[in-house]
Formats: C-alpha cells, structure tokens, sequence
C-alpha cells in the first residue's frame, strides 16, 4: 500500500507482507510499516536515544528498512525451505504407500496364476487316472 505525494519516491505509508515462520508446517501472513525520514523525525521518542550531530533521521529510516527487509526475507525463504520440505515429505510417504500397494497387488496376481496352474497340473494327473 503505497500513497505517493506531488514529488515522485516520497511517500508517506508503505506496508511490507511477508509470510512468517511460525513451525515447521506452518506461517503467517504478516505486515510491517516503513517509516519516511520525516515520520521518524517526527517520533514521540526518538529523543530518548542519545544521537550524534552527523546522525540523521534518514540513515535511521534506511537502516530500519534494510534489516526489516532482511528479516523478512529470511522468514519467507525459512518459509518456503519448510513448505518445500513437507512437499517432499508428503510425496515421498505417498510414493511409499503406492509402491505397498503395487507389491502387494503383483503378489497376488503371482500367487492366483500360480495356483491356476496347480490346479491345471492336478486336473491333469487326475484325468490320467
């Protein structure tokens, strides 16, 4: 959500969503603000943290951005490695099942031709007989 001003890349309320990483099966949708240089200037509290002269309000907003940004890129990619996983997991465990089912399925079969032909060999020496 990005309102522009009259002057192009002045902005003042943008949104991030991320997905956050809540387990191993599951994550959030999540959203954090960035602040402007101006928005940061004007905090309530900003005047608790002791700043030096050289310090200005937008290598603060640049740095909040940066390591917001990274923190939700490392959420999402933590994300995605875990849903990629449980993918891999789930298939594999329904390749098992199919491969049980497929054994189970020719050993059957083998068993009912094979006990075809004994009763054809027997029918056989019976009728000797």
């Amino acid at each position: 959500m990005l309102t522009l001003l009259p002057k192009l890349g002045e902005y003042t309320k943008v949104e991030v969503l991320y997905n956050q990483f809540v387990s191993g099966v599951s994550f959030e949708p999540k959203t954090f603000p960035v602040f402007s240089a101006a928005a940061v200037a004007e905090a309530p509290k900003l005047s608790t943290f002791e700043l030096e002269e050289d310090e200005s309000t937008a290598n603060i907003s640049h740095f909040s951005l940066s390591t917001t940004l990274l923190a939700a890129m490392a959420d999402g990619y933590a994300s995605e490695v875990s849903s990629r996983r449980n993918a891999m997991d789930n298939a594999s465990k329904n390749a098992g099942d199919m491969i049980s089912k497929f054994t189970i399925l020719y050993n059957r079969t083998r068993q009912a031709v094979i006990t075809n032909e004994l009763v054809d060999i027997i029918t056989g020496a019976s009728s000797l007989d």
